[in-house]
């Protein structure tokens, strides 16, 4: 009866269904077969400050920026979107109410 729990922080927004899906998947694809069973998989929204990034991890992001600003128009997804939007600048997406559903599934 073990209880495994992952918890994911990024960017996405997650109350989008489209990045929990995306999330989920990704989680999915990470974690053995006979272990989702017992998975709990809770998603939370971080923060980014480009100005603290090392030169490794600008380049990174940059190449990413690039990526999704030669996408179409039409094609951009909402994660797309907030990505362009946040670029090189400080975003603070921090809610610590939401480590509240961690804290009641550990007990």
């Amino acid at each position: 009866n073990t209880k495994l729990i992952v918890v994911t922080v990024g960017l996405a927004d997650v109350s989008d269904k489209e990045n929990i899906k995306n999330i989920k998947n990704s989680v999915r694809k990470q974690v053995a077969e006979h272990l989702l069973k017992s998975l709990s998989v809770f998603h939370l929204r971080g923060g980014i400050d480009y100005g603290k990034l090392n030169f490794k991890h600008k380049i990174m992001m940059k190449m990413v920026y690039h990526s999704i600003k030669n996408k179409p128009t039409e094609s951009l997804t909402q994660e797309d979107k907030a990505f362009i939007e946040t670029y090189n600048k400080k975003a603070d997406f921090v809610d610590y109410d939401s480590l509240n559903q961690i804290a009641d599934a550990i007990q």
